[in-house]
């Protein structure tokens, strides 16, 4: 043994426990909010203080080492930033540029080095150690919550690179594929590599699969050595997240404390929310990818969630006032239960002479108007509709590496921005949240390798499968035996192709249980790319060519809606992509496709005993009507009703230009509603309310047996 080895091992044995599956227990319970949270993100804490005091704000952001002394002399709250800097789980953009430079001149896997490696010896521990002295300063009552990072990443928010290739990650990731394959033939296997000893393994590179696996006519077979990496990134990140909360939780019970900037899951960056957001008692996350309802299902109940408000970009406003655009983001926090908003930032709020700018002004009257709904709704509980969405970052890897098939060398440069409009993992997720909230239902999101534990303990009405390229086995087992059992699965496409792993099956998991007995695997079969559907002509188009099945709706070019019973269950397979529904839904252009969607997933739903908590309708109403039930913190109920059309701006102007507008809110059961205040509107039980809603605020009503 070489005088290396007792390191290795060592070092190894130190990963196994590091990188050991987070705890079921959720983290410890974030004391309830008060009041909803003003926060103003301000360059200069003591300067930045007297503006938010004079505007309104109720906190402001504390930097590392800064002194809260001029926060506290006016009366403010405060949350800690960043308590240990950025540089460990936020790159800066000069430090991970010349790495990724480097790469794209070279190709050479040496340079793939993270400037901050999480596996450098004491690196964790010296991170923790500050985060709790930073933590412990500032503790008081005037701490509102620490956000220990700020669009955290494992690379830098989600750019793809193979970081971090240092002697300390790869030693890491030999015990991590030895604890999740068994062996080193089991290891060489995944990899297609023909190593002689655990020590000298190396992962193939992304450059090296893409040569191996893509250009053929056919779906890649194997991606297993992709898979496996990011597996130990998405483990390795999780890992130093939640020793860096539990350690501050400790450190300041009862305060919240987390992450704030959430990116969307993807393929890199660390972001599989299953593993680390339920050590969180604080998320901020973007309103981007489904990050918001993400984030919302795996935090602990009691975890506090705030939203980051920008000033809307002018040209996206349109015709649209910015102080409407505004009183609508904050409408939409208010039926999403949010604990509060931060403000970005003072100089954006008020100009050199401390005069309020048009956003300020228009955040202000927000304000005025919202405060009384935003306070009774801080901390609500969304009471989700008996529908889960399963969330497989097994298929967000997959689907990235079919989405970027095309890029050629340039897959280094598949930066966050472009994935948010080219990533069918994102816009699938989006597109079934919005088409199941058009229709009234709020559904849950469940991990997919908790799946089957989940299924025995709880069964829902009807399970989704999002673009769900990607199952283990077992989970596939689970599904069929709740549909056995009395459930309904419904899924878009693609379902099952990829084991766990990412290695293609001969037969996708659950052509069974669909009843599907045919299909295609070459490329030019399937008619999705980077969220986009490929087919044109009217009506659905269809995702997937060639598929087949004992009972569906025959197309020129293969079967839709195909169908099956089993058991006392039904499984629907749609085979058209709801991945462009988010974009068709407020496209007057594309009207046809969305309503034919909406129309058969109402089938569905109805079928499987899922209605929405109410109807909304009114002259010239659209459908993208967002119901959702809550649970106030002092134990009422309440209806929140909005519109959800942030994307369609020039459309809500046009339905708001006579003020309020007259809907009719039809209940299933007779019941009495009042405003927040507590005056009744109507005289008694009822099922029918004649209401008023504002296109840009939202209706929040006392719900009462």
């Amino acid at each position: 043994m070489s005088a290396a080895a007792p390191r290795r091992l060592a070092v190894a044995l130190g990963v196994l426990g590091a990188l050991a599956p987070a705890s079921a227990q959720d983290a410890p319970a974030a004391a309830p909010p008060v009041c909803f949270q003003w926060v103003l993100w301000c360059g200069d804490a003591a300067g930045g203080a007297a503006a938010a005091a004079k505007s309104g704000y109720t906190a402001v952001q504390l930097g590392r080492g800064v002194d809260p002394a001029p926060v506290l002399g006016k009366g403010l709250g405060f949350y800690l930033d960043q308590p240990i800097g950025k540089g460990l789980l936020e790159l800066r953009d000069d430090a991970f540029a010349p790495v990724r430079a480097a790469y794209e001149k070279t190709r050479d896997p040496a340079v793939l080095v993270r400037p901050a490696c999480f596996a450098a010896p004491g690196a964790i521990e010296a991170a923790v150690a500050g985060a709790v002295a930073e933590a412990e300063r500032v503790r008081g009552p005037s701490l509102r919550f620490v956000a220990l990072a700020d669009e955290a990443s494992a690379t830098r928010h989600d750019a793809p690179l193979d970081t971090c290739r240092c002697a300390n990650c790869l030693v890491a990731f030999r015990a991590f594929a030895a604890q999740r394959l068994g062996g080193l033939d089991a290891i060489n296997d995944a990899l297609g590599t023909h190593f002689a000893s655990l020590d000298v393994v190396v992962p193939p590179t992304v450059d090296q699969i893409r040569r191996r696996e893509l250009g053929d006519v056919e779906l890649p077979r194997d991606l297993r050595p992709f898979g496996l990496w990011l597996d130990f990134v998405d483990a390795q990140y999780a890992d130093v997240v939640r020793r860096l909360a539990n350690a501050v939780q400790v450190a300041v019970p009862g305060v919240p404390v987390g992450l704030t900037g959430l990116q969307a899951p993807a393929a890199f960056g660390g972001n599989d929310y299953a593993r680390y957001v339920p050590a969180l008692t604080l998320v901020e996350p973007y309103a981007i990818g489904g990050a918001v309802e993400l984030a919302r299902s795996f935090a602990p109940a009691s975890a506090h969630r705030y939203a980051t408000i920008m000033a809307p970009d002018a040209a996206a406003l349109g015709p649209a006032k910015l102080a409407d655009a505004v009183r609508a983001q904050f409408a939409a926090l208010a039926c999403q239960g949010a604990h509060g908003a931060v403000v970005w930032n003072d100089a954006a709020i008020a100009g050199p002479d401390g005069a309020p700018t048009p956003f300020g002004a228009a955040v202000a009257a927000a304000r005025a108007e919202l405060a009384p709904a935003l306070d009774a709704c801080a901390g609500a509980r969304v009471q989700t509709s008996s529908v889960w969405l399963v969330e497989s970052q097994a298929s967000v890897r997959a689907w990235w590496m079919l989405d970027s098939a095309a890029d050629g060398l340039t897959w280094v440069r598949r930066l966050a921005s472009h994935e948010r409009t080219h990533s069918t993992s994102q816009a699938s997720r989006v597109g079934w949240l919005r088409l199941l909230q058009d229709l009234g239902c709020e559904p849950r999101f469940v991990a997919e390798p908790a799946l089957a534990e989940r299924l025995l303990q709880e069964r829902p009405r009807l399970l989704v499968l999002p673009a769900t390229l990607a199952l283990a086995t077992r989970t596939a087992q689970a599904i069929r035996a709740y549909v056995q059992a009395g459930g309904t699965v419904l899924a878009d496409f693609g379902a099952g192709l990829y084991d766990e792993q990412l290695r293609r099956r001969d037969v996708a998991a659950l052509d069974e249980v669909f009843g599907i007995s045919a299909r295609r695997w070459r490329w030019d079969a399937l008619l999705v790319r980077e969220g986009r559907a490929l087919a044109r002509g009217r009506g659905l188009p269809l995702a997937e060519q060639g598929l087949a099945g004992a009972l569906g709706e025959a197309r020129d070019g293969g079967m839709a809606f195909v169908e099956r019973r089993a058991g006392r269950g039904r499984a629907v397979y749609l085979n058209t992509p709801v991945c462009a529904y988010g974009s068709w839904r407020l496209d007057e252009a594309a009207i046809e496709p969305a309503l034919a969607l909406r129309r058969r997933v109402r089938s569905v739903l109805q079928t499987a005993g899922v209605e929405p908590p109410c109807e909304v309708v009114g002259d010239g109403l659209p459908t993208c009507v967002q119901r959702t039930r809550l649970l106030l913190r002092d134990g009422r109920e309440a209806l929140a009703i909005r519109l959800q059309a942030e994307g369609a701006p020039a459309q809500v102007q046009k339905l708001a230009a006579d003020g309020p507008r007259a809907v009719r809110c039809v209940l299933p059961t007779p019941r009495r509603l009042f405003r927040l205040d507590g005056t009744p509107l109507g005289d008694g039980p009822a099922t029918s309310f004649d209401l008023r809603l504002d296109p840009w605020g939202a209706l929040v009503v006392e719900v009462r047996q």
